[in-house]
């Protein structure tokens, strides 16, 4: 069976943020224009990258438990995951933040690990790094 467009992302934007495990948090933003929500997530110090950027957008689920300090804080981990329509099942965990129906498009679920937890789900996910800013 081909992966869909968004299981394909998932792998992709899995792939690059890997690089990105033991960079810092630089700025976490959270707020809506015209009617639309995003969440913007700003990573420094990475492995291959000076910046990079995690952008998301239609907002289904966003937690963040705060360490000490949001900014400047250590990340150990982060993870991707692939969230299919109401047709393949979840994980457990997936189930408990967004409430399935029909309708309900594929989802991304990008989980941070350290002193301060991030997790959110959305339909629009988009990675930058600093290298394609100055492409741009």
């Amino acid at each position: 069976m081909l992966a869909s467009r968004v299981e394909a992302a998932c792998e992709k934007f899995q792939e690059i943020l890997a690089s990105c495990e033991g960079c810092f948090i630089d700025a976490v933003s959270f707020g809506t224009i015209g009617g639309r929500d995003y969440l913007d997530v700003r990573l420094v110090q990475t492995q291959k990258w000076e910046q990079v950027t995690i952008l998301l957008e239609g907002v289904r689920h966003f937690s963040i438990s705060e360490g000490w300090d949001i900014q400047g804080s250590f990340v150990d981990q982060i993870s991707v995951s692939y969230l299919p329509k109401t047709d393949r099942p979840w994980p457990v965990e997936a189930e408990r933040l967004v409430t399935r129906f029909d309708g309900l498009p594929e989802l991304y679920w990008v989980q941070l690990v350290g002193p301060t937890m991030i997790s959110a789900v959305a339909a629009i996910m988009t990675v930058s790094t600093s290298q394609d800013l100055l492409e741009g």
